[in-house]
């Protein structure tokens, strides 16, 4: 019995716990009287100190603080280039279903100015997401096979931006990220993705401003031709992944002994119906105004 009861309050148990009440706590936020680009400090930051300083005992493990070398900045950069394609690919099939009004929602500034955009849609969610998904939550599936435990990550990245426009890249860039951080054992490396994936466009903005020019349909698109490239650029960037964990040392294999814990328990499956239900609730309510 008492075996049992440790598989059962694994660190997997653990994690999806502190997921879910973070997850409450994030929506409980958004109600509060606060500027936006305070959000993710007061959201995130705070359940993330305070399970940093419950768990400061395992500060390294948790972290990854592991210095990244060169070859893998450059390898990374490329890995990013190489997700566009399908992140692009995601992103125009669901404006093309549901329209981009929540599209447009989501990346509202928060800042007037440059720099401000810059720290608050770049800077800061590279830091603090990655603690918290990729520090904190990837460390409690740490016993699980890396494919698994990648994939419940992304999921679980994804249903942390409450809105199902971010949901379905975020899921699959937290997917990468993931197996990122397995590859080189330093969370640097989902750092620098992320901030390299909110950055880039926004210095790329302030060179050559976009211009207002309609963006296009689907059926405007050669499915065929972009579901070539789709598939190709992913293959690539896995075997990028595969080329950064031999630069790294880093075995990408299935391992011989995992854990058996359970990793949809009650706190994940209740995470995922708070998702859809506040989901629901903002498409709808959009709809109406």
């Amino acid at each position: 019995m008492k075996n049992k009861t440790i598989s059962k309050k694994g660190p997997i148990y653990k994690v999806n716990r502190f997921y879910l009440i973070s997850l409450i706590w994030a929506i409980m936020v958004q109600f509060l009287p606060i500027k936006d680009c305070l959000y993710q400090y007061i959201a995130l930051l705070i359940p993330i100190i305070i399970y940093l300083i419950l768990n400061r005992k395992n500060l390294k493990r948790i972290l990854k603080l592991n210095p990244l070398n060169k070859k893998s900045f450059v390898i990374i950069f490329i890995i990013w280039i190489f997700m566009l394609p399908f992140s692009i690919f995601i992103i125009t099939i669901y404006n093309s279903l549901f329209g981009d009004t929540l599209a447009n929602m989501v990346i509202e500034e928060t800042a007037n100015s440059f720099i401000g955009v810059f720290f608050f849609t770049a800077l800061t969610p590279a830091i603090i997401e990655e603690i918290f998904m990729r520090g904190i939550v990837l460390d409690g599936y740490r016993h699980k096979n890396i494919i698994i435990a990648s994939i419940i990550n992304g999921l679980m990245f994804g249903m942390l931006h409450l809105n199902t426009f971010q949901f379905f890249h975020t899921f699959f860039a937290g997917i990468v990220s993931s197996l990122l951080v397995y590859s080189t054992n330093s969370i640097y490396s989902s750092v620098f993705i992320h901030f390299v994936n909110n950055g880039f466009p926004l210095i790329m903005d302030l060179i050559i401003p976009a211009q207002n020019t309609p963006v296009q349909t689907t059926k405007e698109i050669d499915f065929l031709f972009f579901g070539i490239i789709v598939i190709l650029s992913l293959i690539i960037v896995v075997l990028l992944i595969h080329r950064l964990a031999n630069i790294n040392n880093m075995k990408l294999k299935y391992k011989k002994k995992v854990s058996k814990e359970k990793i949809f328990n009650k706190h994940l499956k209740l995470s995922m119906i708070i998702f859809l239900g506040f989901s629901l609730i903002l498409s709808f309510s959009l709809k109406q105004t």
